[in-house]
């Protein structure tokens, strides 16, 4: 019976992740779209804020605990910080070593604004790339449980995340331009990770077991965590609140209103 509610749920997680990542484009259709979707990015980056810190940094936290019970060093804080760091070189950093030279016809503030635009086009990847790979690990987990009651509240956990995660990922992606089409085409790829996850963990229960693996998560859920607090920090959160800031409180609230989800979710997880 528990595998066949495996496989039934991976399609209905399939299509949560499908439905999140789409909504910054319906909503926006409606009437006072504009608004409405600011709000529903400043909501998820409250949304990646309280993953990154809440979720990923204090699993990874609890993990290494478990990997080296004697060793108290906080390697989940250090992991998550270097990402943070990396991120921040990849971002702002290496474009201006590729900068225009003096004297050119794009200097001084257009300068900047290109490379802010060339770094506001690649966080959309990069998240893309942490979510996929969360959301197939977070199924591994799901696919590894033996009891109903366990299974029930990871699959709930990951409902909440992916409907989350995909409207966070869709925003970011409607945000630089780019075409529902192809949009549709990434978004699927990260909604498709979680079931292939869940039917993978599934099949091979007892390597979820092993002291690589959880070393691998370990790391993994670190380097997400910086990873996910510089996204809601920088490329999302700040973005909203870049003057004019239209809504400021409104947006403040749906920040508010997504860490507050992300932190009764860590109830049941």
């Amino acid at each position: 019976m528990i595998l066949s509610l495996k496989f039934a749920s991976a399609a209905l997680i399939f299509f949560c992740g499908i439905a999140g990542g789409m909504l910054p484009w319906w909503v926006q259709s409606g009437p006072r779209g504009k608004r409405w979707l600011g709000l529903g990015i400043a909501f998820s980056g409250g949304v990646l804020l309280g993953a990154g810190f809440i979720h990923l940094l204090a699993d990874a936290n609890n993990e290494f605990q478990q990997l080296w019970p004697q060793n108290d060093y906080p390697w989940a804080m250090l992991l998550a910080a270097s990402s943070f760091l990396l991120v921040l070189f990849v971002e702002r950093v290496a474009p201006r070593l590729g900068r225009v030279p003096v004297g050119s016809s794009i200097t001084g503030e257009k300068s900047h604004v290109i490379e802010a635009v060339k770094a506001s086009n690649t966080y959309p990847y990069l998240l893309l790339l942490t979510l996929s790979v969360h959301s197939l690990l977070a199924g591994l987990a799901m696919g590894a449980q033996t009891s109903l009651s366990n299974f029930a509240v990871v699959f709930l956990a990951i409902i909440a995340h992916k409907v989350c995660a995909g409207f966070a990922l869709g925003a970011s992606l409607h945000r630089i331009g780019m075409a529902l089409h192809r949009a549709k085409g990434l978004v699927a790829g990260f909604a498709i990770m979680t079931p292939l996850g869940i039917i993978i963990g599934a099949l091979i229960t007892d390597a979820l077991a092993s002291h690589s693996q959880m070393l691998f998560e370990a790391v993994f859920d670190a380097v997400a965590a910086g990873t996910f607090v510089y996204i809601a920090t920088f490329d999302v959160i700040r973005e909203e609140f870049l003057p004019p800031p239209p809504d400021r409180m409104s947006k403040w609230l749906a920040a508010i209103l997504g860490l507050a989800l992300m932190a009764v979710v860590a109830i049941w997880t």
